[in-house]
């Protein structure tokens, strides 16, 4: 009889994860599939933020707990400010068409310090001194993932950029070639007449 007393008296209850133990309790495909999606949520929210598809009002609507918010704010201060430079006009001179830098990796001050203030004004007190190290290990881990995508991102979104310039700086220069030869024919023809 003893026994039965200290038995809960929903077996549910008993099983039921607590907050602290839902990472825990989690199978190992399915706390990948958590982290995975959920740092390409983080670098896909932090683009379209950035390219003005959403506002940075949207964010508390984007991630559901404190910790995410608090997770996405780390990222946020871990992403390069303006890490494409503008190496060629972005609109067109002359015969020549500019080329525009992308937008969606070039955040400036301002962008990151609004996207922060947003951040702040939705945290307590407790959560806005939080460091990451006092994340959980799935937010650690979305986090490492979130910043290797981005980079990634970035890193080809650069590649493209800079091949681009290197185009449009070809068609300058074959288009001038071309524009040199013709006035040196054309003086040689007058100066044989």
């Amino acid at each position: 009889m003893a026994e039965e007393t200290d038995q809960p008296l929903d077996a549910t209850a008993a099983n039921a994860p607590t907050d602290g133990d839902a990472v825990k309790d989690r199978p190992a495909e399915e706390q990948e599939k958590f982290e995975s999606d959920f740092a390409l949520k983080m670098v896909d929210t932090l683009v379209a933020i950035n390219e003005q598809q959403i506002s940075s009002y949207e964010l508390p609507n984007r991630f559901f707990t404190k910790d995410e918010l608090a997770c996405f704010g780390h990222f946020t201060k871990s992403v390069p400010i303006s890490p494409i430079p503008v190496i060629y006009p972005e609109t067109g001179f002359l015969l020549f068409q500019g080329v525009p830098v992308p937008k969606s990796v070039n955040f400036t001050v301002s962008s990151l310090e609004e996207i922060e203030h947003i951040l702040l004004t939705n945290l307590s007190e407790d959560m806005k001194i939080l460091q990451l190290s006092d994340l959980g290990s799935d937010m650690i881990n979305a986090y490492q993932m979130a910043t290797q995508i981005y980079n990634d991102r970035l890193e080809k979104i650069r590649t493209s950029y800079f091949a681009n310039v290197k185009n449009a700086k070809s068609q300058v220069m074959e288009i001038s070639a071309a524009v040199v030869c013709g006035f040196v024919i054309i003086l040689t023809l007058v100066s044989l007449t």
